[in-house]
């Protein structure tokens, strides 16, 4: 019976001996057995025709129950075409028999028989030495049924003595032995040691002996000591998909695949270690089933299959993505996605708007770079979608076009102010919350250019002046503010009675871009006579009517502890007079404490 496996490694092919099945259960995870199958076959499928050359699957551990041997059995059954299966056993002869009889029958079917290398790990297993056990591995060896392939495990390898292994590793392969899988069992190795362990039994065994890593991550090392290993000449690999395995696990299936096949000519030179060339493509879609399967989620720091893999979220990467990243993700079959997140540059929130099947104007793309910035903070999750995106652009366009239209629009302010009713012209905004049309309101001034312009009429110092904007912009008060009589514009006197202009400065940071566009606006509270404040979208749909329009996003903050903002009077040499409480003082004991923080926060002093 040919042995495909070992005339694979022979020739300098590679083959993977799959663990996940087996070796990932004592991860605390469990394949069923329509998995096992399903996976073995899609293992194999990277290989094409030669899976059974490429890939040792072990199925299972059949004396671990009834269950574990017919999960074993189908796996041989039924995927003996797409792999080479394989059955698990301790070095007893009933545990051996009842491993071949779950994989016998069937092509390429092997049992591999686990045997302590060291004292320590034969004492624990056996109450024996290494050498004993060692030795007697190889009857069974000898007493393996036609048709199914004996290899054997020398669990410990690390602490065994390299003498007594490569002497029994040469006397098992001339009894019949496959492949002699060399476990560092608790996973203690660094690299250079296991170089060493390895090149120290390949120059002490006979030709013919065909030895297999199988290397545990419990230090990280897993795949840096199984490159090792491959480099000093082997070219039986065990491995697991996601790494899953014994404590911290093993090297993962798809990250050694992958490079092995990806960077052969850097790790080994000129070496042919395929008889088919993997098909890479398949990895991210098996590590995806694996996943699904045994609960092992998929993360952004996954190596090779990881949800992070072919992403862009900034700038730089997304206009020279090939100068940040190591490899081609359409190698894996992955296009490259472009994702928003609290890193997104304009360009980059562009690509995924139209994406979307959004085009946006500058304005529109200042006011959602700022949304999905605040957005991801307020979500304390970096991605934001596209259909969320697609959900504020089309709320932001609506409530420009109403402002557009002469109607009242409701906007949401930061927390902890209420929202706002606003309109390009004073009386919409006055019938909208039911009230005298010509009842002052306050103009909403949301940008240098508009301040500039309204600044000119104020009866104020140039200092007091620069005051009266920090207190809009960074205080995000009402003010009260003085005006030169007789040179008041059209757009600022509805705002005006007894010689002062009532002026807003608050504004929720996406809005801004898109109400800097609107013209001169005017604004009020958000609440209909007799009404409180509306706290939130909800609240302005159930206060206003339809023809009311309310932009139905959010700041990310509650609608509980909001309230409107707190009125200041400014007059010359920077005086400051309370003439409403609100946000902005309840946090001090008193109007004149707010006023008095208000001078010693800005450096100003009352003459």
């Amino acid at each position: 019976m040919p042995d495909l496996v070992r005339e694979s490694a022979l020739s300098g092919r590679l083959v993977l001996w799959e663990e996940s099945a087996r070796d990932g259960a004592q991860g605390k995870t469990l394949m069923s057995a329509d998995f096992r199958v399903q996976l073995a076959r899609e293992h194999g499928l990277v290989f094409g025709d030669d899976g059974p050359r490429h890939v040792v699957f072990a199925a299972g551990f059949p004396a671990v129950c009834q269950e574990e041997f017919a999960a074993t059995r189908r796996v041989a059954l039924e995927a003996a075409g797409s792999v080479s299966p394989a059955a698990v056993c301790r070095a007893t002869a009933a545990d051996v028999r009842q491993a071949c009889a779950a994989v016998g029958g069937v092509p390429n079917a092997r049992v591999m028989i686990v045997v302590p290398a060291s004292d320590a790990m034969a004492d624990a297993m056996l109450h024996g030495l290494a050498a004993e056990a060692l030795a007697d591995a190889v009857a069974l060896v000898r007493a393996m049924p036609e048709g199914v392939i004996a290899d054997v495990c020398f669990a410990d390898a690390p602490r065994g003595d390299l003498d007594v292994m490569a002497g029994a590793a040469t006397r098992l392969t001339e009894a019949g032995a496959g492949v002699i899988v060399i476990a560092d069992t608790i996973g203690d190795l660094l690299t250079d040691r296991c170089a060493e362990l390895f090149r120290g039994l390949l120059e002490r065994v006979a030709d013919g002996v065909v030895l297999a890593t199988h290397l545990h991550n419990d230090l990280g090392l897993g795949l840096a000591n199984t490159l090792a290993a491959v480099r000093a000449g082997v070219r039986v690999v065990s491995s697991s998909w996601l790494g899953v395995a014994e404590r911290s696990g093993m090297v993962a299936t798809e990250q050694l695949l992958f490079l092995l096949a990806h960077r052969t000519a850097e790790l080994l030179g000129d070496a042919d270690l395929w008889h088919s060339t993997p098909d890479l493509t398949r990895l991210p879609s098996i590590a995806r089933q694996v996943s699904a399967e045994i609960g092992l989620p998929l993360t952004v720091t996954t190596p090779i299959v990881g949800t992070g893999v072919g992403t862009i979220s900034t700038g730089t990467p997304f206009v020279r993505p090939k100068t940040f990243q190591p490899y081609d993700p359409a190698i894996l079959g992955i296009k490259p996605t472009v994702v928003l997140t609290h890193l997104a540059s304009a360009r980059v929130l562009r690509a995924v708007a139209e994406r979307a099947g959004l085009r946006l104007d500058p304005a529109e793309t200042a006011a959602a770079l700022s949304w999905v910035k605040a957005e991801a903070f307020h979500r304390n999750e970096a991605v934001v979608g596209d259909e969320d995106l697609v959900g504020f652009v089309d709320g932001l366009r609506r409530a420009a076009d109403a402002l557009r239209a002469g109607a009242a629009v409701v906007f949401p302010n930061p927390y902890p102010l209420t929202s706002v009713v606003a309109a390009t012209a004073p009386e919409v905004v006055n019938v909208a919350k039911g009230r005298p049309v010509d009842q002052a309101v306050a103009l909403w001034l949301v940008d240098d250019e508009r301040w500039a312009e309204f600044a000119d009429v104020l009866d104020l110092d140039e200092p007091t002046r620069l005051f009266a904007r920090e207190l809009l912009v960074r205080e995000r008060l009402t003010l009260l503010l003085p005006v030169v009589p007789g040179h008041v514009a059209d757009w600022i006197r509805p705002a005006t009675r007894d010689g002062h202009v009532l002026v807003f400065g608050a504004c929720w940071e996406p809005l801004r871009p898109i109400l800097a566009n609107a013209g001169y606006l005017h604004v009020s509270s958000a609440n209909p006579t007799g009404h409180r404040p509306a706290a939130s979208a909800k609240d302005a749909m159930t206060m206003f009517p339809p023809e009311v329009h309310v932009l139905d996003v959010t700041d990310g903050k509650p609608a509980i502890g909001r309230t409107a903002t707190t009125t200041l009077c400014v007059s010359r040499d920077r005086a400051l007079a309370h003439t409403r409480g609100g946000a902005q003082d309840r946090a001090h004991a008193s109007p004149e404490a707010y006023t008095t923080y208000l001078r010693t926060a800005y450096g100003r002093t009352v003459d």
